[in-house]
Formats: structure tokens, sequence, C-alpha cells
């Protein structure tokens, strides 16, 4: 049975780093038929790849799928398996065999998120015609993966797939949190003041705008004067207003291996998030030993419990009173023991290597189907 691992369409955000993370754990698992498998990677994903896993395979290959784009050169290119697993779909080519796929998509989960209210007319329209388009794509696929059983929940109550077609593989933090000797550092300037982060793309979603706004009311309302880091790649920090440019402070992109460090420059952790599926920056703050300043959304809950600081995402001034009161008011002895019973929850909630089995075990239950017959879709 010819099996490909498909990462080739990744090329930012959460998606790289679970792609990275599943193929570096690889070789590491007990299953015989891994080695077999042939690996198809953006160059994204590729940077984040050990020389010693690309070597563990047959058939390694760094090539670039940017969603339809050059579709009649990428047509075909998928012909040949028996099983494709996109890590994280919608997968826009035909692929012969059983197509499984990964879903992370909130927006088709939740096609009434308080995000379209945000937008304008024209935006919105853009956003809902993207997301029906994906939807349909997602469709097409025979077996899905999601992070989360609310999730599987949803599919089923849309009707994009039914219920014996979706398996639940709980994300986690990359091993590399558990590897100091593989961090890498990274330049950021050193300050006597707080020091606050998020690791994220700059999607529409992520709440990034609001960063600004609770700087302002800090510093004008508490007297708190603290910085704000982000990592946005550089278009997206050209795209961002002057005022945001003025007042944060952008790192830039890292690598996976770079995240821990970035982790460990920080004082605390700020995550806006107005909608996912699931996000692995609270527990990889949590993992760090961070405080962690989170949406108060049932998607930041149902993974951090209460080990997280919690805000109204939509007021600025509720994050602001969230962060000044814990600034004022956080006894050391008591967070050291907070901070220390978040980690060990993180620790407990999943692993990469937990994760990896889970894939594996996923593929060679679609391969064992001797009929292979999957609902059309």
């Amino acid at each position: 049975m010819k099996v490909l691992i498909n990462a080739a369409n990744l090329h930012n955000g959460g998606g790289v780093q679970v792609a990275s993370s599943f193929i570096n754990e690889l070789p590491f698992l007990s299953s015989v038929a891994v080695k077999e498998f042939d690996i198809l990677v953006s160059s994204e994903v590729d940077r984040n790849i050990d020389q010693s896993v690309k070597n563990f395979f047959q058939n390694y290959t760094v090539y670039n799928i940017f969603g339809v784009k050059n579709y009649k050169k990428n047509l075909g290119i998928f012909d040949s398996y028996d099983l494709v697993f996109t890590v994280f779909g919608p997968c826009y080519y035909p692929v012969k065999g059983i197509d499984l796929v990964g879903f992370a998509q909130a927006w088709i989960l939740y096609p009434e998120n308080e995000c379209y209210s945000m937008l304008s007319g024209l935006e919105k329209l853009k956003y809902k015609l993207k997301f029906h388009l994906q939807k349909k794509f997602f469709k097409k696929s025979d077996v899905c993966v999601v992070e989360l059983e609310h999730a599987k929940q949803r599919l089923v109550e849309l009707d994009i797939f039914k219920s014996e077609y979706i398996h639940v593989a709980y994300n986690t933090v990359s091993n590399v949190y558990f590897s100091p000797e593989m961090w890498e550092k990274i330049e950021v300037e050193s300050s006597e003041k707080v020091k606050i982060g998020l690791i994220s793309r700059d999607y529409f979603h992520k709440n990034t705008n609001i960063l600004p706004k609770i700087k302002g009311i800090l510093k004008n309302k508490y007297n708190k004067d603290i910085d704000f880091y982000v990592t946005f790649n550089e278009l997206e920090w050209k795209s961002k207003s002057l005022d945001f440019q003025n007042n944060i402070i952008n790192v830039g992109p890292l690598k996976i291996n770079q995240c821990p460090n970035f982790y460990e420059r920080m004082d605390a952790i700020i995550f806006p998030s107005l909608l996912e599926c699931f996000s692995a920056t609270p527990l990889e703050a949590m993992i760090m030993k961070k405080p962690l300043f989170a949406s108060e959304r049932g998607f930041i809950k149902d993974v951090c419990s209460d080990f997280a600081f919690y805000f109204e995402p939509t007021d600025p001034y509720s994050a602001a009173a969230v962060i000044n009161n814990f600034i004022e008011n956080q006894c050391d002895e008591k967070l050291e023991a907070k901070l220390l019973a978040a980690k060990k929850h993180a620790e407990n909630f999943s692993n990469a290597r937990h994760r990896a089995v889970k894939y594996v075990d996923i593929i060679e239950d679609c391969l064992s189907k001797v009929d292979r017959t999957y609902v059309s879709r």
C-alpha cells in the first residue's frame, strides 16, 4: 500500500508546526510501515524537519502547493497512492485512493460567528464565498481528522461528514518544548518593561488589532508602560496601521525551535482570538510556565480550564483590567504554584508522540477497510 503524507500546502501558522512535529516523530514509532511512507512537504515545513528524519524516508520531497494556483501542473500528483493524508486541508486535487484530510477551519464550523459582524459587507461576502468553496472541497474527501470533540460534533450537525468518517486526534505542543538543547535563540531588545507576547499569524479572527488599544489603556488609565510583541511576517507587518506599528514590537516569523526562546523572553503571553478549532499557543505558554491572558471563550476554556486569566476579547478595557490586576495583586508564591499546575495540565493534555501514533493508527484503519467504500460526497 502506497501512502503519502501531504504537507505541501502548508506555509504558515499552526499547520506548519503540526505537520513538522508529526513527520519528525515518525521515525520513532514502532510501526514498520512508516518508513515506506512518501513525504511531500512545503519549503516552510521542510525548514523544521531534522536532517536525520529526511534521510529516514525513501521518498522525501519538497514541493509547494498554493491552493488552486498552477492547478493543471499539479493535476495527477496524487494518482499513484492508495491513501493520501493531507495533514490540514482542504485538498484541492483529485485523490484516486483514500482521501484522508485534517480539518481545522473554525469559520466553516461556526458560519454565524461573531467575526462576521466586524467585517464590511464586501469583506463578509469574500469570506463567505471562500469558506463555501472550501467546504465543498472538504466534503469531497473520504475521511477527516479533527483536533477536539466539538469539531466532530459540528461537522456532523452541518452534514459535512458522517460521524463514522471522523477521527479525533488531540493537538498538542511540539516535542521541541521538552528538548532545550534544540532551542534556538532570538534577538529581543532588553528592557525593564513588562513584556507580553503573542505567537500568531495576523489572521482576522486572531483579533490582533486590540493590542495597541490594550497598551494605551494600560498606560493612560493604570500608568503601566508595557511592551507587546508579535511574530508577523513582512507583508503582515506592512499591512498594519501606523498606530499599530508605533506601539507594538514585531520580531518576525519564528521557526519552531525558536518559539521556546520567545516564550522565555516574555513575562506573559496574550491570546485574544475570537475563533478557533484549536490553537497550541495556550498550551505552549503553560508548558513554558508563562502567565496566559486569554479570550473568555469556550474553545480556550476547553483546553486551559482555570489556568488562564480570562478577558472579554471584544473589549480592550476588559483585557487591560485583567492584566493590571495581575500585575498589582499576583502573589509570587501563589503564581508559581498556579504556573506549575498549568504546566502539568498542559503536559497531560496530549503529546506529540501520542498524536503521531494516533495519526498512523487512523491511516492503518483506513487501509484495513477491505471494501474501501466511503460515502460519496
